[in-house]
């Protein structure tokens, strides 16, 4: 488990690789690494446990905080300047670097499958196990009553 990370959506997440390489130079940090992970989260449609793992090939510039990257000045702002970390100048935390990188590649939904059918509005059942025998039409909504207002005055 990463230390101090919250890992919405999931409920639990690890790194289950890593590596990374620190390069200095004038000052300045390159990381360069990847990393593997897993966790555990609900699906968004059926509420059943679902593991999840991904994972990337990261690197980024890490500077000591209040100046910008080695040879720049106000200069226009390029992609690669787009990964730029700060750093207290004393160290830094191996495991920030991580938790960063795991943090934008969270994944904003999960679902169990592609075909997941998710559970019945109506009568809660889940729908990948047994079947529904509600009937087929949408279940009344509580804006639906507006509806029926369209073209009515008083």
């Amino acid at each position: 488990m990463l230390e101090g990370m919250d890992p919405a959506p999931l409920s639990t997440c690890r790194l289950t690789d890593a590596e990374l390489v620190l390069t200095a130079e004038s000052g300045d940090l390159w990381a360069e690494g990847s990393f593997a992970a897993e966790g555990e989260a609900p699906c968004d449609r059926c509420s059943e446990p679902v593991v999840v793992r991904f994972g990337k090939a990261f690197r980024s510039l890490l500077v000591p905080k209040g100046r910008g990257p080695a040879g720049t000045g106000h200069a226009e702002l390029r992609e690669e300047d787009l990964d730029v970390g700060y750093y207290d100048g004393k160290g830094l935390e191996v495991n920030d670097i991580f938790w960063e990188q795991v943090a934008l590649e969270l994944p904003l939904k999960v679902v169990c499958s592609e075909d997941c059918r998710g559970i019945c509005p109506a009568c809660g059942a889940n729908r990948n196990r047994e079947p529904c025998s509600c009937p087929g039409g949408a279940p009344q909504g509580p804006f639906d009553a507006l509806k029926t207002l369209k073209g009515k005055k008083e």
